[in-house]
């Protein structure tokens, strides 16, 4: 009997994430378009065989268990139509990959888009005290404080996606008799994840603070020397509605883009 695995490059414990990821590896170095090999044809065959067969539950106990006999005849009318099958088979698998790459890469931008802007707009608001809100009347206070608040809440929405993108939860001791394992897609915990937003927060915070302190900077910008009231307002008010404006800013080109 044919070794399946062995044509895929797989154990008999192979799991199903495991025979799709091989075939993909294979069938993008192995497909005749692509591979400069005489038997291109023949080996892409036997692999998208052993593809179909491993990755059916049915089919595949049957043939661990010895039962399952298949010829190495083909299924279809014409070798032509056997062809045109596997191209399509292999198209559809390229579009699936690269459908995930442009997945991925929009997840990470959207990520790098709410995480940076957040940190740079902390570090700047303490770096410069930007005194908007003392400048305003009544009705303008009002207007940014509504502002921030609607940044705060598409603040906390879009961090909520990224932790729920990157981050797994780990189940509570009690409740749980098994190990959590991290997925192979997320790479740190929850609690890693806030504890890095948190951090990054305070850290930036932190470091605007002491630049701010440099008598050059102080004496440019005309900041006091001491925490403002004004100060620990913007600390608040001015991070989120800068994450908004930049994800605005993010949608209105995502937009533009289609045309």
């Amino acid at each position: 009997m044919t070794d399946l695995y062995g044509i895929l490059g797989l154990t008999a414990s192979a799991s199903t994430a495991e025979i799709k990821s091989a075939y993909r590896k294979l069938a993008r170095r192995c497909h005749p378009d692509v591979s400069a090999s005489p038997d291109a044809n023949a080996r892409f065959a036997r692999i998208n065989e052993a593809y179909h067969i491993l990755i059916d539950p049915m089919r595949r106990a049957a043939y661990d268990r010895g039962q399952y006999h298949y010829s190495r005849r083909t299924f279809y009318a014409s070798r032509e139509a056997e062809v045109v099958a596997m191209e399509r088979e292999f198209n559809r698998l390229v579009d699936e990959i690269l459908a995930r790459e442009r997945q991925e890469t929009a997840a990470r931008s959207h990520a790098v888009l709410i995480v940076v802007p957040l940190f740079f707009s902390s570090f700047y608001v303490m770096l410069v005290n930007p005194p908007i809100i003392q400048g305003l009347n009544l009705v303008g206070r009002i207007i940014l404080i509504a502002l921030a608040i609607y940044g705060l809440i598409y603040l906390i929405k879009n961090l909520s996606l990224v932790l729920a993108r990157y981050t797994y939860h780990v189940p509570d001791r009690l409740t749980s008799v098994f190990r959590a394992e991290a997925p192979p897609d997320k790479p740190i915990s929850r609690r890693a994840g806030l504890i890095f937003l948190i951090s990054g927060y305070l850290v930036s915070i932190g470091l605007g603070y002491i630049v701010s302190k440099v008598p050059m900077v102080r004496h440019v910008q005309d900041i006091p020397p001491t925490l403002s009231p004004g100060m620990l307002l913007g600390i608040f008010l001015y991070p989120p509605i800068f994450v908004l404006l930049v994800g605005g800013a993010r949608r209105i080109t995502n937009f533009l883009s289609r045309f």
